[in-house]
């Protein structure tokens, strides 16, 4: 029966916003930390190696669990009530750090929402994947990931107006309490995914009697490009969502107040016009013609431009030039980020969550490692250089491994738009 409602006709966009405001509240909570890390320094007597250790420990275990967690997910029916469970965990874990007496339960509150906050790029790839046309995609996922990328639009001046106003601890209990807020437009648009979804049935089928194994996962050549490319660019995202607010403060002697939110407004909201542009340039490149293929190159390449940007940042004497280096430099990842989560769905169609796991698991313990070495890199000399040199060689790696392993005879084939 052909659906008849608005919301019938234009369902799977009532979802997409919901997987907005999840990945919203996933990077809001990640992100207040990183945010009031100052204070929480300070109060706690931190150094910048224990500094580095805090916004690890979190990635950390956010890279182990998507071992567990990808692989489970691509056998769940029930995402319904299965998608609230990890959110409201990751809340709950968010909100108990305004609580926290010592280090030590800072450390284990920050892994604990690793291990929940894992769930929400698998849930919301292999969503998106089964209620989205393939010409569709990217730009899809540049909507739900935006909606990260709008969460470090908010938590700065958030986080800091709490933390210089009021106390740090308050940024945390309203934070985490909005996880409570999301369930309620999830619970209301996400039923008979069967019945508004055309490919839902199809897509759970091929699921659920899937019997690729994970070692012909991993003979897959489209699955080392995903591995390897997001090795490469990963870790310059974390750096930008646990260091950055750290690195104005240090480098440039930004003050601790609402001037250091405004500057990570405006670069987060670099990294936010990406995504969107990065996305909706590869649907218009399809519509005219080109492979989605060939799109996604061409978008990736520009971005790689952009962000070798980065190198600049040790030599640019001012920061209002730092601050414009920054802009462009996530303007280009945030296209590329839009174009790497499509490439994760288009590995194996049975399997999005497994694929979404395994490679969340690689490029984000790459990222942990580097989020904790930048504190002692910069607890030993003081300075950022190293660290850009570090990024700027994953960069070309990544493109050279984009390059290589994403061509066509190695992934599923795609319809072309009509």
């Amino acid at each position: 029966m052909a659906p008849t409602s608005f919301i019938d006709r234009h369902w799977r966009w009532f979802i997409l916003a919901t997987l907005f405001f999840a990945t919203f509240l996933n990077y809001l909570d990640r992100q207040t930390l990183s945010n009031a890390a100052d204070p929480i320094c300070k109060e706690f007597n931190l150094d910048n190696a224990q500094r580095g250790e805090l916004l690890a420990k979190f990635v950390y275990y956010y890279a182990a669990a998507h071992l567990i967690v990808g692989p489970l997910l691509d056998r769940v029916k029930n995402f319904r009530w299965v998608f609230p469970v990890f959110v409201l965990g990751w809340s709950l874990c968010n909100l108990l750090v305004a609580f926290a007496g010592d280090y030590a339960t800072l450390l284990w509150l920050r892994a604990a929402l690793g291990v929940f906050e894992a769930g929400n790029f698998p849930i919301c790839l292999l969503l998106i994947a089964r209620i989205f046309p393939p010409r569709e995609r990217v730009l899809a996922n540049g909507i739900f990931y935006s909606g990260g990328v709008i969460a470090t639009l908010i938590a700065p001046k958030f986080v800091i107006y709490f933390a210089t106003q009021h106390h740090w601890r308050w940024a945390f209990l309203i934070t985490g309490g909005l996880g409570l807020v999301w369930l309620i437009p999830w619970l209301a648009f996400f039923r008979r995914p069967e019945e508004r979804a055309p490919d839902w049935n199809a897509a759970a089928m091929v699921a659920a009697g899937n019997t690729e194994s994970i070692v012909s996962i991993f003979r897959r050549p489209a699955f080392w490009g995903v591995v390897f490319v997001g090795m490469g660019i990963i870790p310059g995202l974390y750096f930008m969502t646990q260091w950055l607010p750290s690195y104005l403060t240090q480098a440039w002697k930004v003050p601790y107040n609402q001037a250091l939110g405004d500057r990570l407004v405006l670069i987060s909201f670099c990294q936010d016009l990406g995504m969107w542009l990065g996305g909706g340039a590869v649907m218009a490149l399809a519509h005219r013609g080109w492979s989605l293929l060939g799109a996604r190159r061409l978008v990736i390449v520009i971005s790689y431009l952009c962000m070798m940007a980065m190198v600049w940042l040790a030599h640019v004497p001012t920061i209002n030039a730092a601050v414009a280096v920054l802009c462009l430099y996530v303007f280009g990842l945030g296209a590329w980020l839009a174009n790497q989560q499509a490439f994760k769905q288009d590995v194996t169609r049975g399997r999005v969550a497994t694929v979404v796991g395994f490679v969340g698991f690689a490029e984000t313990m790459l990222s942990a490692i580097l989020v904790e070495n930048v504190g002692k890199i910069t607890q030993q000399t003081g300075a950022y250089g190293a660290v850009f040199t570090v990024l700027a060689c994953l960069f070309t790696f990544a493109v050279i491994m984009a390059m290589i392993f994403m061509r066509e005879r190695w992934l599923p084939p795609h319809p072309r738009p009509g």
